[in-house]
Parts: structure tokens; sequence; C-alpha cells
């Protein structure tokens, strides 16, 4: 069953860093005399700093996944908040006006274009409010980057069009001269004057266009991949997807099927979709190597007639190798490579570990040298492109089956790897496993068609059990 432990040694790690980052910001505010005489003033702001890394904490827990991004992402994110708050606290002992022109949108189009936009709008939110708390500029500051970073979390800043951008951008900046202006008018003390501002107010908006040069740099460094990138290797006219439709058309048929299952799946379940259809499409690159060896890709001749079945098992398991050294040759993002290593877990060879174990080698079989080397899928979008891997080779390996034969081994399979703990570091709840199994069922009723079977073939697909 999958873990829904809380307190997993990856969610320690994570409170652990938590509290790390909260120290760090607590120090910087001491160090800026954010704290006073008061004791009753310095618990206020002390409850208000834990409320906003409590909500930090659950935004980030929420919305991506811990333990693909542990251990380079929650660095970087939380880092965002004492880098902007030392960098506003340079300003402002320069001169403070010119805070307004701090481009922190910047945080939000960084985040966005490699995360999601919860996430994004929760850590600017923790970045300004830090800034507010710490060195207390006015409260029209703090609205009109409230209003800003709403504005620009909204607008095509994600675009690949560049007019797109230039014209979110013109927008920002016309919207943010508008509220200034209006709370100019309002607030006659506020300043700067309405020349410094529109000055300053314009400086911000097309700063945001340094966003679109630290991005590449955040991508190599961090290891980031964003959803252009995603985009472009998922496009089929890819070098290494257009060699696997050349040189292994049948396992290319698989994994486009794969992941229009696994695309879907995450849909259902709201995690990264567009992730789960690239992880599909390169799952199995492995078997360009030695397409010959794998039924969806065998004509009439048995390449393992000659083979023992340790082997032929052990030619079979390469493929996960061979495709982690072509990820890698091909400079594949390791978020991709990691599909190819987890996408069978630490399963079995089942039809030649069955094989070897009839052959009447029950007493000296030896389990390593017929399964696969792992490890466990350890995010929910690999469990998924595990699921879709095993739930459409299955299904099209059936002879002639009824509609409940299909919906019945669909069952089978998601318990079946419950019960083998594939899912035990993904945490994937049984709920997430429920609607996956409806999306797989629909899915395949309607799309099922024949797969040419080993040869031998071992009956409703207890190979994939």
């Amino acid at each position: 069953m999958p873990s829904n432990n809380v307190f997993s040694a990856n969610s320690l790690r994570f409170i652990s860093i938590i509290i790390f980052t909260g120290f760090i910001v607590f120090a910087l505010f001491i160090l800026f005399s954010v704290f006073t005489d008061d004791f009753y003033v310095n618990v206020g702001i002390s409850i208000l700093l834990v409320g906003i890394f409590l909500l930090l904490t659950l935004i980030i827990y929420r919305t991506i996944n811990i333990d693909e991004t542990l251990s380079r992402s929650i660095f970087f994110l939380l880092g965002l908040i004492p880098f902007f708050t030392l960098i506003a606290h340079f300003i402002i002992k320069y001169n403070p006006q010119y805070l307004y022109m701090l481009p922190l949108g910047i945080i939000i189009i960084v985040i966005k274009y490699f995360f999601n936009e919860s996430l994004s709008f929760g850590i600017y939110f923790s970045t300004i409010s830090s800034i507010y708390l710490s060195l207390n500029p006015s409260e029209q500051w703090m609205f009109l980057q409230i209003f800003t970073g709403l504005l620009i979390l909204f607008l095509p800043f994600d675009s690949k069009k560049s007019l797109y951008i230039i014209g979110s951008i013109l927008i920002v900046c016309a919207i943010s001269v508008l509220i200034s202006v209006s709370l100019k008018l309002t607030y006659p003390t506020f300043q700067p004057s309405f020349e410094e501002l529109i000055i300053f107010l314009f400086i911000q908006s097309f700063s945001l266009l340094f966003a679109y040069l630290i991005i590449p740099f955040l991508e190599k460094i961090f290891s980031f991949t964003s959803a252009f990138s995603l985009n472009e290797l998922g496009n089929l006219d890819n070098f290494l997807l257009k060699e696997l439709a050349l040189k292994a058309p049948g396992t290319y048929q698989h994994s486009i099927q794969v992941s229009y299952l696994a695309e879907a799946a995450a849909q259902k379940i709201h995690v990264n979709s567009l992730l789960c259809r690239v992880g599909g499409l390169y799952h199995d690159i492995g078997k360009l190597v030695h397409p010959g060896y794998f039924n969806e890709n065998i004509q009439n001749l048995n390449p393992f007639e000659n083979q023992s079945f340790n082997r032929s098992a052990a030619l079979i398991i390469k493929h996960v190798k061979d495709g982690i050294d072509l990820g890698k040759k091909y400079r594949l993002p390791e978020i991709i490579i990691d599909f190819i290593r987890t996408h069978h877990g630490t399963t079995k060879v089942e039809y030649f570990y069955r094989k070897y174990k009839a052959s009447g080698n029950c007493f000296d079989v030896n389990e390593a040298d017929f399964t696969y080397p792992g490890p466990k899928p350890f995010t929910r979008e690999q469990s998924i492109v595990m699921l879709a891997d095993t739930v459409e080779a299955a299904c099209r390996s059936l002879k002639n089956p009824t509609k409940g034969d299909l919906f019945e081994l669909i069952d089978r399979l998601i318990e079946r790897k419950i019960e083998m703990g594939q899912f035990d570091e993904s945490n994937l709840s049984i709920e997430e496993l429920d609607l996956c199994k409806e999306v797989f069922k629909d899915y395949i009723k309607t799309f099922y068609h024949q797969r040419i079977s080993y040869p031998e073939p071992v009956n409703s697909g207890q190979e994939f059990l």
C-alpha cells in the first residue's frame, strides 16, 4: 500500500529545511533591527513570521513534488526570500524610493516558468512580506506590489511569443502607473513624486525582461526542466523519437499510447501532465539498442530460443541501463532519465522468471537475476508512467478480450503493484490510484487494439502481474 505517513524521511528533511530557512530570515530581521524593546510587538512580528512560513510550507508541500525537487529546488525557492530581502535592504540604505524599481515580479515569472502559478505567488507574497516586515516600506508600496504580482500572475508572461510578453509588460507598466497615481491622489504625503513614480515603475516593468535572461542559467545550474523544454522534447520530430519509430516501430507505438494514458491520468489527479506525457514517450528508448528482443517488435523469430532463462531476463532488464545511457548521451534532462530508471521499479521479468521456475529450478532460483534494479518510482508522475506502461502492454497481450476482461486485468495489475510496494516512495494515494484506474479503463476500452505476444505467450496477461 502506498505510504501516506506524514512523517516520512523526506517530509522530515523538508520540514528541517523550512526551519533552517526560518532561522536565516529571523537572523536577517534581527540584523535589520526589526524587533523592538516592546515584548508584545516582537510577539506579533514573530506570529506573522511563523504564519508566513507555515503558509509557504503548505503551498510548497501541496503544489510540487517534494521528493523530486528536494535536493535542489527547495533551496532555490526559499533562498529567493532572503536574497531579495537583502537586495531591498541595500536599496533602502541608498535611497528608499528606489525600492519601487526593484522588479520582484521576476520571482513569479521564473517560478511559474519552472513550477506553477500557486507556488510562484506563494513565494512572491512571502518575499514582499519579508521586505515589508523587515524594512518597513510604506503600505502603499505593499499594496502596489500585491496588485502588480497578481497582474503578472495572470498575464501571458510564459508565452512563447515575444509580442505577448512585451504586451504584458506594457500592461503591467500602464496599470501600475494608474494605481500609483490613484494612491498619490488618495495619500498626498505618499512619496515619491508623480514624475519619479512613472520613471521608477517604467524601469521596474521593463526590468522583468531580465527573467528571460536568467532562466536558461537556472535551467542549467539547478537542472530544472521548463514547460518549454518539455514541449520541445515532446515533439515527435525529436531525433530519438524518430529513431525509435524507425528502428523499433512497435515500441514507438507502445510509447505513444503510454504517453496518452499517463497524460490523461495525470490531468485527472492534478499532477504535471506534460511531464507524464514526455516521460511516457522516452521511458522505453533503451529498446533502441536491441529492438528485436522485445515482443512488440518481434515478427516471426524468437530471439531467446537458444538463450537460458537467466540470460534472456538479463537482456530484457538491460534496456533500462541502455535507456539511461542513451538519455545521457543525447542530454535528456535528468527528470526524464528518472522515468527510464523507474518505469519498472523493482519488479521482475515475470515471463522468464515463471518459465525458469516451471523448468524445475525453483530451489536454486536467484530472484535478483530476474529483478529490475530500480529504484522504485519516487514521484507520482513516475508512478503514473509505470502504471500506464504496465496496463497498456498487458491489455494488448490479451487474446480477444471482452471489456470485462480488460477491466479485471487493470484492477489486478494495480493491486499487484500495490502489494509489491512499488508506490511506497512516491506518495501516490489510494484515492489517486482509483482515479487513475478510471482513466485507464475509459481509455483502454476506446483505444484497445491487439498486441503481438511473446512466443508461447502466458495467458491473461499474467506476465505483467
